[in-house]
Parts: C-alpha cells; structure tokens; sequence
C-alpha cells in the first residue's frame, strides 16, 4: 500500500495522533485537518486515498461534511470512513440508508482500537 495517502478530519489532536501512527503502520501517508472547512478544501485539492472523518467536529457536523465530499465528482468514490464518540449504532443505520452515506462506520472508544480500526480500513480500500 505504498504511496497511498490518507486524509484524517479530527478535531481531537490525540485521537488523529492514534489514527496517524495506524495509517501509517500499514503504509499511509497521512494528513490532518481540524475542521470540515478544512478538509473539504484539502480534499478538493488533492484527493486522497483514504478519509477518516469525525462526526463532531467544530463550524460544521461530520455529516455534512460526508454529505458534500460524497455529491464532489472527484471525491464521492474516495473510501470515506466516519466515526462518532456521541452517535449510535441506530444513527449509524439511519446515515447507511443515505444516498452520500460513509463507506464504513465506527463508534469511538476513548483509545483507539487499532485491530477493529485497521479491518474497517481493510474492507473499503
């Protein structure tokens, strides 16, 4: 997986740090941006391989975020993974069933589970 990169939307600077140091375990480069504004930008720029995107993130929600990267021409076949501390498996089903629905779903933990976090990665590249 050399040479892939990965862009990391994560308001929380010790869990982009965790998912960084996993990405990069398996052969990412990686990149992180604080806010949606950021990451839409960056995105539209150079799409990435990968995106890892926060559900609660500062100016405007991860949803909306997923929403637009997904209605881009260049970016909505980009694997886009979103993950929640606050959402629940319900709200996760209720986003699978949108038309600009994430690639794959996952609940935070207060530690990343790197094995659980690394297979959700696996089943969308």
């Amino acid at each position: 997986m050399s040479n892939k990169t990965a862009l990391i939307i994560e308001s929380d600077p010790a869990y982009s740090a965790q998912i960084a140091t996993a990405l990069e375990s398996i052969g990412f480069v990686t990149e992180v941006v604080r806010d949606g504004d950021q990451g839409l930008a960056r995105s539209k720029d150079a799409p990435p391989d990968l995106i890892t995107l926060c559900v609660e993130l500062p100016k405007m929600s991860g949803y909306a975020v997923c929403n637009k990267l997904k209605k881009a021409p260049r970016l909505k076949d980009v694997p886009l993974l979103i993950m929640s501390s606050e959402a629940t498996p319900e709200t996760f089903e209720q986003h699978r069933k949108l038309k600009t629905r994430a690639d794959e779903y996952l609940i935070k933990t207060p530690a990343l589970r790197l094995e659980e976090f690394l297979d959700k990665v696996r089943s969308i590249l």
